[in-house]
């Protein structure tokens, strides 16, 4: 009975049924998502090794500059710690307070050293080779960070991938059992014509507008992800409206209804999600799950 999938789908929404295909599809993602945090790790570290760099070549001007090598080491294996356990919230809220600030720390103590170069007893062959060796190090630093831009660039594509073959996965084995998959199917087509062109945009993006490009395409993974778990709760809805209906359970289904549809006014294509909205679409989702699960208790 159709009834037995849609609680085995409620228990966990990521997964239709537990086969050795769809783990597989798990492992995938989660393989693409700790490459794509790999990739972020790439740029981190370039940054500070640029950093530390400077500042051994400084030091001998300022002993004070190699107080600041430890908080970033520290800032490393604790950005390490939160990419380990692919927690992308954490990671962020870490990235752009604490490391972000003690990163401007010491660049800012380096730069100020930098500009008091001129004033020291440094003789004119050492500020000459302070200068050259700064140059060999910039010239490493960027190096390092066109490499970390392809390797990220690299692993955001196979994420949006893995995430494109999971629902085919979804989509497949919820029309073996007889559900209409048409919305998903749809939701799905366009998806793959939109991340193509974000995919091609990270590709081509020059560094100063590849955050932006990589953001869009984020959103567009979000709400597609959103877009695609309402349609697969309206497939199951749907399969069993008909009897909910003649059971006496109109206002149950109405009210399913009612969180999808508020849901998706707000998974809006082309939108970018404000401070909340994801957190509040998914809440929406795992409401009407709920409620999905409840309503086929009672039908039972």
């Amino acid at each position: 009975m159709k009834s037995s999938y849609i609680a085995g789908f409620i228990l966990c929404l990521a997964v239709v049924l537990i086969s050795a295909s769809v783990i597989a599809e798990d492992a995938n993602i989660g393989e693409s998502k700790r490459n794509d945090f790999n990739a972020r790790l790439d740029h981190v570290r370039c940054r500070i090794e640029l950093v530390k760099k400077q500042i051994n070549l400084l030091s001998g001007v300022d002993a004070s500059l190699n107080s600041y090598k430890a908080p970033l080491d520290t800032d490393y294996l604790k950005l390490q710690e939160l990419a380990a356990t692919l927690n992308s919230k954490e990671f962020s809220d870490y990235f752009t307070t604490t490391f972000k600030d003690n990163l401007m720390n010491a660049v800012k103590a380096i730069q100020d050293d930098k500009r008091n170069v001129r004033s020291t007893n440094l003789t004119r062959e050492e500020k000459t080779s302070l200068r050259d060796n700064d140059k060999v190090i910039t010239s490493e630093f960027a190096e390092c960070i066109n490499k970390a831009d392809k390797n990220f660039t690299e692993s955001r594509i196979k994420y949006f991938g893995a995430w494109i073959n999971r629902w085919n996965n979804i989509i497949s084995k919820m029309k073996e059992k007889g559900y209409d998959t048409s919305e998903m199917e749809g939701i799905v087509a366009d998806t793959k014509k939109d991340l193509l062109l974000a995919s091609d945009q990270i590709k081509n993006a020059g560094r100063s507008g590849k955050r932006i490009v990589v953001e869009n395409a984020k959103n567009v993974h979000l709400h597609s992800w959103a877009r695609f778990e309402i349609a697969r709760i309206r497939s199951y809805l749907k399969s069993i409206e008909s009897d909910s209906v003649a059971k006496g359970y109109q206002s149950n289904v109405d009210l399913i209804k009612a969180k999808l549809d508020e849901a998706s006014n707000i998974a809006v294509v082309g939108k970018k999600y404000k401070e909340g909205e994801f957190e509040g679409v998914w809440k929406l989702i795992r409401d009407a799950a709920q409620m999905l699960k409840e309503l086929n208790k009672k039908l039972r």
